[in-house]
């Protein structure tokens, strides 16, 4: 009975310090736990075949060499530009998985029986759907998995879960994701949206999966594009840093810019 006395207490006194974020105990739980599911992936993969660039592992199974050598070219090409952007290069080689069965990306990305995304990042991974699945013919391909692909996208997803040790709002990742597409390849999510404020900063953090996505990402873009027009984007680096350190974003967004959160319900 004593033991379990020291056990309870023990998982307590663990449950506080996280709760405080006490000397970072929080972040490194969530890299440790990030970790789990990672060796899971990694696992499964194990016996794909695998390519080598300067900055990216990918595991692959296809045998069309035209996909990885554009899978290869393109993760490349935007790897500096991005990690000046966020003042952030990764320690190790990014892991890409490339898929060419959507079914296997699904699965090994834990998204259940959704509709397959062109990619996505989990558990610091990069999951990749062969564009041969969803662009029909080779020249569409080249340019549209380089100029409107998930590589970017995915890639900020990872750099900003990294800086920040997963303390983020879904929406705020998204928008940066969608507003380095925006930076480095010119593509803008939602411009044909004409509606303004489509939805409120405190819905955007407290609601985010029960809105419309498409609606959503374009509100959570805007936001972001603002953000970045208004207070430039080192202050987004500077707001990424007190994330860091533990602050919520609303603590963040406010400590640096000196504005009320409410300034982003544009």
């Amino acid at each position: 009975m004593k033991n379990r006395h020291y056990v309870f207490i023990s998982i307590l006194i663990i449950f506080i310090l996280i709760s405080l974020n006490v000397f970072g105990i929080k972040g490194n739980l969530y890299i440790f736990l990030r970790n789990i599911p990672k060796g899971k992936v990694m696992k499964i993969t194990q016996d794909y075949k695998e390519a080598e660039t300067k900055h990216f592992i990918i595991k692959y199974k296809t045998y069309d060499l035209q996909v990885l050598r554009l899978v290869k070219e393109v993760a490349e090409e935007y790897y500096d530009e991005i990690c000046q952007q966020f003042g952030y290069y990764p320690k190790n080689k990014t892991r890409v998985v490339l898929y060419d069965n959507s079914e296997e990306l699904l699965k090994n990305a834990n998204l259940g029986k959704s509709k397959p995304p062109m990619g996505v990042y989990y558990a610091s991974i990069i999951h990749i759907l062969s564009p041969r699945l969803w662009v029909s013919s080779d020249e569409e391909m080249e340019y549209l998995f380089s100029n409107e692909g998930p590589m970017v996208h995915e890639f900020t997803h990872l750099i900003i879960d990294d800086i920040t040790k997963g303390n983020y709002p879904l929406w705020f990742t998204e928008g940066l994701a969608l507003y380095s597409e925006y930076a480095h390849t010119g593509y803008e999510w939602g411009k044909e949206i004409e509606e303004k404020k489509i939805y409120s900063i405190k819905e955007l953090s407290q609601e985010f999966n029960k809105l419309d996505q498409y609606l959503a990402y374009t509100q959570s873009f805007r936001v972001v594009k603002y953000m970045a027009e208004t207070y430039g984007f080192e202050d987004i680096k500077k707001i990424l840093k007190k994330l860091q350190e533990g602050y919520t974003f609303n603590n963040a967004f406010e400590s640096v810019t000196k504005d009320k959160i409410s300034k982003l319900n544009i």
